[in-house]
């Protein structure tokens, strides 16, 4: 019973504190962004990627010196990346995700205007994935780059209409900024114009070639059992691999949100 009530009176005092808090206090902002991100090696432009999408930014600021989150989902309309262009004619779908979080700074100019800078670590997420239906049978020539092994099944079955997949998946780490001017229309209520920019340096890269084996009966493993197998999926090629790279990335914003 004590443990309870100490715990309850923790909780309490804790909300307290957080949403007692005014202005630059406890605040969350729902908005627009269009960002612009390049790989470059040598003043060279290996890729570029325009796109616009949505923010939500979340930020405890108690006094001048606080912390923030926010999450961004951006939709390419079209990636270019060396000679290759990539479109939603061409893929299922292209996303480009970014988020940060760290420390965030703001100083009050009057009543209505105040100065927030935030400074933190990021990561930026381009992933990409396409599907086709094709027919499969056992007797295809399958080469399972994991293995290291060529497997060849005399006389097995057909498997129609299987659906191949291919995703790509384009993490980078690094550090970000976001400077913004924030007006108050009330106490709780606000709007904020901001840029961000981030600098990317470590890069996580994986790939994945499979057939969907969904809809084709739950024993269709059993006629590839030397192919790697994950829930419906059988693995026809697969690689991963990090490494050192440059990535800028400028995301102007603007957004709405509601002080606590």
């Amino acid at each position: 019973m004590i443990r309870k009530s100490l715990f309850l009176a923790l909780f309490i005092g804790l909300g307290s504190f957080l949403f007692g808090q005014t202005g630059s206090g406890l605040s969350l902002g729902l908005g627009f962004q269009y960002g612009t991100a390049r790989i470059f090696d040598k003043g060279d432009t290996l890729r570029e990627i325009s796109e616009p999408g949505l923010l939500v930014n979340f930020r405890f600021i108690p006094g001048s010196l606080g912390l923030f989150a926010r999450l961004g989902m951006l939709f390419p309309s079209q990636v270019t990346e060396g000679g290759l262009e990539l479109s939603h004619d061409e893929y299922d779908y292209i996303l480009f995700l970014n988020g940060a979080a760290g420390p965030a700074f703001s100083v009050s100019l009057n009543d209505r205007f105040s100065f927030i800078f935030d400074l933190g670590l990021s990561i930026n997420d381009l992933l990409y994935g396409g599907s086709y239906k094709s027919d499969i049978d056992t007797t295809w020539k399958i080469k399972f780059s994991n293995m290291g092994q060529t497997y060849i099944q005399k006389g097995g079955r057909v498997f129609t209409d299987v659906k191949m997949k291919e995703i790509y998946n384009d993490i980078a780490f690094g550090l970000m900024g976001n400077a913004a001017v924030r007006f108050n229309f009330t106490r709780n209520v606000y709007m904020e114009l901001g840029v961000a920019a981030s600098f990317d340096f470590l890069r996580l890269r994986s790939y994945k070639f499979a057939a969907d084996f969904s809809g084709q009966g739950a024993d269709w493993a059993d006629d590839f059992p030397n192919g790697k197998v994950e829930d419906d999926e059988l693995i026809l090629e697969s690689d991963s691999n990090i490494g050192v790279f440059k990535q800028f990335t400028v995301i102007p914003s603007i957004s709405v949100g509601f002080s606590f």
